[in-house]
């Protein structure tokens, strides 16, 4: 089985080096794969650290969607099994051979190999994942195999640091048209809602994901919070409703008991961070790391009524 390995990356300097270390050192036959980095215009040292290595790298001097990124990635491939890898993605060595063992197509990693407690913000972020994607996430503790149908779409944690997936079923999807930009998975419905096909998401195919530096993070979720309100706010479900009902609760509240308010507000607040503790460690640092957490990603809802008006 062979592989044509794509790496999209954009002003990727501060994690190109790790990602393709990670790849050079993959435990596989080396003419059994190929590796190709596609630099969408990056302004900084990518496109010369990519041809540091040995690899094919392929340059744009426009920014390109991610989308049409990979696509270049695979028009340009030797071999009919594509293995496309976030740029900020750290591939374990037997990834390929777990793949070729698997033998099948489309394929996710079920473990991104994160650790709960190396921030507050990845605290945060696990223990929101092991509420909104009960009981899949993490998935360790679920299933080897998890298989992500028309039932279970919403219900389960799609993650983008690798996909793997065969040339002819990619070039068919690209057909269709599909974003696979950061927050959004479009590609995702696109083959199970589609093209009725099942993603299998493999703990046997575990990669690490780093980290950005924090003030690149902050920005993040203040970005994903205006991501968030444009998919979800525009219309009635379950995000909208709750997201209108708690600003409801907290005026009627300051309303209807403006002496005791903030006691009350407060109160609700911590009944909050319990219900997502797991333990006392994880509400300790909830306590520390929640109010920045929640007020970045709230000023990300705020930017996007504002910028609409």
């Amino acid at each position: 089985m062979k592989f044509s390995i794509i790496i999209s990356v954009f002003n990727a300097e501060d994690t190109l080096f790790r990602c393709m270390d990670a790849v050079k050192a993959l435990d596989y036959p080396k003419e059994d794969y190929e590796v190709i980095v596609v630099d969408n215009g990056s302004t900084d040292r990518t496109f010369r650290m990519a041809n540091n290595y040995d690899i094919r790298v392929i340059g744009s001097r426009k920014h390109l969607r991610n989308s049409e990124s990979m696509n270049v990635g695979a028009k340009n491939s030797i071999h009919d099994n594509l293995l496309f890898i976030d740029q900020r993605t750290v591939v374990k060595k037997d990834i390929l051979k777990n793949i070729k063992e698997i033998n099948y197509s489309p394929v996710i990693a079920g473990e991104l190999n994160i650790d709960k407690y190396r921030s507050g913000h990845d605290t945060f972020m696990f223990l929101i994942n092991s509420k909104m994607y009960s009981p899949h996430f993490p998935q360790s503790k679920y299933a080897k195999e998890l298989w992500i149908t028309k039932k279970n779409l919403g219900n389960v944690h799609k993650n983008k640091a690798m996909l793997f997936i065969d040339k002819f079923f990619f070039n068919k999807l690209f057909e269709i048209g599909f974003d696979f930009n950061d927050g959004n998975d479009d590609l995702f419905r696109k083959i199970v809602l589609d093209q009725n096909q099942r993603i299998l998401s493999h703990t046997d195919i575990n990669v690490e994901f780093i980290s950005d530096l924090k003030v690149k993070t902050n920005r993040d979720i203040v970005e994903n919070g205006y991501k968030w309100a444009e998919k979800h706010l525009t219309k009635f479900n379950v995000f909208s409703f709750l997201y209108y009902m708690i600003h409801t609760m907290i005026i009627t509240i300051i309303v209807i008991y403006p002496n005791i308010s903030i006691g009350v507000l407060f109160a609700l607040y911590i009944v909050f961070l319990i219900y997502l503790s797991e333990n006392k460690k994880d509400f300790w640092i909830l306590v520390r790391a929640a109010p920045g957490e929640i007020l970045r990603f709230y000023s990300g809802t705020i930017k996007y009524f504002t910028s609409k008006s």
